[in-house]
């Protein structure tokens, strides 16, 4: 198993502070989210796992209505890649993305996700031991969003 993916994978168990930005591209509108992500591991015996529940307030409307939101997805370490796999809703189980790091490990791109008649494209990007982000293209029929999230790791 690479190294320097074992270690990434392996400091994403924790209390990250997420805050989130959604352009929709088609109305030029743009949404913000703030909450708390936890990576952690289920089963001691098995370091190749570990859950990540979200959870958080979404502002729409210029902040004038607010949505509570919550997600779950399972992270898996493979040889050279680690997979995100659904853990809520109808498709729990299924895989969402498998990302590929880039030669130097601070970029992972992922494979592409069809949801019904949208395609999910993402990049993540590591910045530090204690910041890593998000982006996603989400583009459909009647769709076409710019998603960005930012991590922040807890100390505490």
């Amino acid at each position: 198993m690479n190294n320097k993916l074992n270690n990434i994978f392996q400091n994403l168990e924790g209390v990250w502070t997420l805050n989130r930005t959604i352009l929709n591209v088609i109305d030029n509108n743009t949404e913000t989210a703030e909450g708390v992500a936890i990576f952690f591991n289920k089963n001691l015996n098995d370091l190749t796992t570990l859950n990540y529940e979200e959870k958080g307030r979404l502002s729409i409307q210029n902040g004038q209505k607010h949505i509570n939101f919550n997600r779950k997805y399972i992270y898996r370490l493979k040889e050279e890649s680690i997979d995100i796999i659904l853990d809520d809703g109808v498709t729990k189980g299924k895989l969402f993305q498998t990302l590929f790091p880039n030669d130097d490990m601070n970029d992972f791109n992922s494979t592409e996700h069809i949801c019904r008649l949208d395609k999910h494209n993402g990049k993540h990007i590591i910045h530090n031991e204690s910041s890593f982000s998000n982006e996603y293209t989400v583009k459909g029929p009647n769709s076409d969003l710019k998603i960005k999230t930012h991590y922040v790791k807890n100390n505490n």
